[in-house]
């Protein structure tokens, strides 16, 4: 990247400016500690398609780590977190926003650091709910024996009155997974609207696979798959990291390697393509992130960078890149900006960031950027963490022809198939505004046909006994066409 082209704005050329919109990504970064003659201070990275702005963040909020935000529609922030609060635009803690994360951890770090769980927060939105905010972030624990310890996996609910412009934390810290897991990862479930959350357990080869709906988790699936990363030696720092495309993942441990892992968005079932050990005597790191293509897949050692094809994962991963001679430096987490601009983050408190630009195609070189990334402060590792936003439905897949995939897909006219009650226990009735025959058939959210039944009639019914509780959908077919589909609650 061009530091030329690296502008740094102070706040006051931002009031001075017109609005201009980038990439929707919300990414602050610093704290107010003084290290060397390089003032600290809370930083705003803005990436544009040709250009990325760092400037002042006007925020008393400590960043050490942890990070996640949302902004409007209109480029203004609507609310942000450094794991350990949710403010407003303000900056000042919303009502209920307080207190995430609890424990230990919190206790030690949240009053002079912010929370210290690298991307250990992200935020889901919902097409057909654009005012809904899922913010997925983990906990720590102080485990001298695992060194890093992430777990439990929480939720907190956040919505935004477009009205009258209010941001209301609807619920907090709720627990989806109370184990010590891996870092997690977001990915668009095929139906363009809902999230698949994967994560793993600790040293094993479990994968956690829960389905995220507007309504909250629908399903909570384990699957175990390939190697199990087990402890010892497999510790220090993890990542999990999918593709912009959604259907290729990575688990990467800087001790023990990296496995290469396929994807159904549709049905979450996971395979494993591959698997690369890594070099002797080369530790730490432990970022990955995928090109923008899909193609080939980086992964940071503290002192070089590997990059390898996803197709063709090697035996043994080797250095694709080091630091000039007579340079130390360090790489550590990864971040793939919506433009295709990889940012790696230092080890230590640094002024810069690492940066490949998405024109890196050259076999098994990283064309990496050393301190590409000029700051006006120093960060230490904040790196965003923020899934595919852009990821639609798979057009002619079960689920895309089954749920709501964008907020176009909703009926402009009134609802030609209702059903009652909702939720529903045992029955549920179907009422239908058009004749003739038709087929009906309910669906699980994996989008599995678990019900069917046929009727000429304008009414019938539908026995749902003996179905798990949860999230299901119906719908109509009649002559090839789809003439209605809704959302049914199974209590």
């Amino acid at each position: 990247m061009n530091k030329n082209k690296l502008l740094q704005y102070f706040l006051l050329a931002t009031f001075l400016s017109p609005i201009r919109l980038g990439a929707q990504v919300f990414w602050a970064a610093g704290y107010t500690e003084n290290l060397d003659v390089v003032t600290n201070g809370q930083i705003l990275i803005q990436p544009f398609e040709d250009e990325v702005l760092a400037q002042n963040f006007n925020s008393s909020v400590q960043f050490e780590a942890t990070m996640a935000g949302a902004y409007r529609p209109n480029g203004q922030l609507l609310f942000y977190t450094n794991g350990c609060h949710v403010y407003g635009a303000d900056h000042q803690i919303l009502s209920g926003g307080e207190g995430l994360n609890p424990g230990e951890v919190f206790d030690m770090a949240c009053d002079a650091y912010g929370y210290l769980a690298p991307k250990g927060a992200s935020v889901a939105t919902f097409r057909i709910r654009p005012d809904l905010y899922f913010l997925i972030h983990t906990g720590m624990e102080n485990s001298t024996t695992h060194s890093i310890s992430y777990g439990p996996l929480y939720l907190t609910r956040i919505v935004y009155d477009t009205l009258s412009g209010e941001v209301t934390v609807l619920s907090k810290n709720e627990v989806l997974i109370n184990t010590e897991v891996d870092p997690f990862e977001l990915v668009r479930h095929a139906n363009g609207n809902d999230w698949w959350l994967l994560t793993n357990d600790f040293g094993t080869s479990n994968f956690h696979k829960i389905l995220l709906t507007p309504d909250g988790p629908a399903i909570h699936e384990v699957q175990s798959v390939g190697y199990n990363f087990p402890f010892p030696p497999c510790r220090w720092q993890r990542s999990l990291s999918a593709s912009p495309s959604g259907e290729r993942l990575v688990r990467f441990s800087s001790k023990c390697g990296a496995q290469f892992l396929t994807f159904d968005r549709c049905s979450g079932i996971l395979s494993e393509a591959g698997f690369s050990h890594l070099e002797n005597g080369v530790f730490g790191g432990s970022g990955s992130a995928f090109s923008s293509d899909s193609e080939s897949v980086y992964f940071s050692r503290w002192y070089q960078v590997s990059k390898a094809r996803f197709d063709t994962p090697p035996d043994t991963l080797r250095a694709s890149f080091t630091p000039p001679t007579g340079y130390g430096g360090s790489f550590v987490h990864m971040f793939r900006d919506p433009y295709g601009r990889i940012f790696i983050a230092p080890q230590a408190s640094e002024p810069y960031l690492h940066v490949i630009e998405p024109s890196d195609n050259v076999p098994n070189v990283a064309q990496v950027q050393f301190e590409g990334f000029a700051m006006p402060s120093r960060i230490q590792r904040t790196i965003p963490h923020y899934p595919n936003y852009n990821l639609g439905s798979i057009a002619n897949s079960p689920c895309d022809t089954l749920l709501i995939s964008s907020a176009e897909d909703v009926p402009k006219e009134p609802a030609r198939l209702r059903l009652y009650p909702n939720p529903a226990k045992d029955i549920a009735v179907i009422e239908m505004d058009f004749s003739g025959h038709k087929h009906l058939t309910l669906y699980d959210a994996l989008g599995r046909p678990v019900r069917s039944l046929e009727s000429t009639d304008l009414q019938a019914e539908m026995s749902l006994e003996g179905l798990p509780a949860g999230v299901y959908y119906l719908q109509a077919v009649q002559d090839g066409r789809h003439f209605g589909k809704v959302r049914v609650l199974k209590l």
